[in-house]
């Protein structure tokens, strides 16, 4: 095999660098930092608010590399050497209140992040498991139309998988002409500014590096992984993604549970 000069890896977190267990392999850590080492960048592009990203980031060492972190799809970018916010697109007060709107009407659950806190309101099975996932503390209100007043880096519809896959399907990407909206657990439906999305945005951070699509090796394993994985030169599905992420990836590797990015880091990338 030829080995191409790789100058980024771009990882989603949940389902993909982290396990079932919330944790990342030793052996997955162990060539990430090699990597870094090396002059190639590391980059976590998730669904996640910032602050439920921060713990993978210092595991993986990526201040001391100068690498970035694409938080909230990409709504978010942070410079995690100096912790800078090196880009933001936030969605608007008036359009939060259409989604809002839009999902109330449907009976379901609706959050969102204000001063890097999960706030809801009302109840349902899954309420808690974004703070599960990223530890970040959670505050109810009487009314979330109400007490937003600003911009947010995105809500969320939380409901049954059913539901939530139903209405992905009707939606189809497109919310309205200033709102996007994907899946990224399958009972999450997330609405962020229409210029965001984890290929758009890593397409502007690369550009800023001067990285090469070519130059890219993209994991992921739902959809709001999709355009990233096309835009990166090798865009690789996880064993346990879904068939959409699955049909559009250039290789498919093993589950988060086992060493598919070791494997392919390993394989595509020449390590000590």
């Amino acid at each position: 095999m030829i080995i191409l000069q790789y100058k980024m890896i771009v990882l989603d977190m949940d389902d993909t660098l982290l396990t079932s267990e919330n944790v990342i392999l030793s052996s997955t850590k162990d060539v990430l930092i090699k990597a870094q080492q090396q002059g190639i960048k590391v980059v976590l592009a998730s669904g996640r608010p910032t602050g439920g990203m921060l713990e993978a980031a210092q595991e993986l060492q990526l201040a001391n590399f100068g690498s970035y972190i694409l938080s909230y799809n990409g709504a978010v970018v942070i410079n995690v050497a100096t912790g800078e916010v090196i880009d933001s697109t936030y969605v608007s007060k008036s359009s939060f209140d259409k989604v809002y709107d839009y999902l109330k009407a449907r009976d379901v659950f609706v959050l969102t992040y204000v001063d890097n806190t999960i706030v809801y309101e009302g109840t349902h099975k899954y309420m808690n498991v974004e703070h599960e996932l990223t530890g970040l503390p959670m505050q109810s209100v009487e009314n979330l139309k109400t007490y937003v007043t600003a911009a947010v880096p995105k809500l969320m519809g939380v409901d049954d998988i059913d539901k939530i896959s139903q209405m992905n399907q009707e939606i189809g990407g497109s919310f309205n002409e200033d709102i996007h909206a994907t899946t990224s657990k399958p009972f999450f439906l997330e609405f962020i500014n229409k210029d965001v999305s984890k290929g758009k945005v890593l397409k502007q951070l690369a550009d800023k590096l001067n990285i090469e699509p070519s130059e890219i090796i993209a994991f992921g394993d739902s959809n709001n992984d999709k355009d990233m994985l096309e835009f990166a030169g090798l865009g690789v599905a996880m064993g346990n993604a879904n068939e959409n992420i699955k049909a559009i990836a250039d290789v498919i590797t093993e589950d988060h549970n086992n060493d598919g990015i070791a494997n392919i880091v390993k394989q595509y990338i020449s390590l000590p």
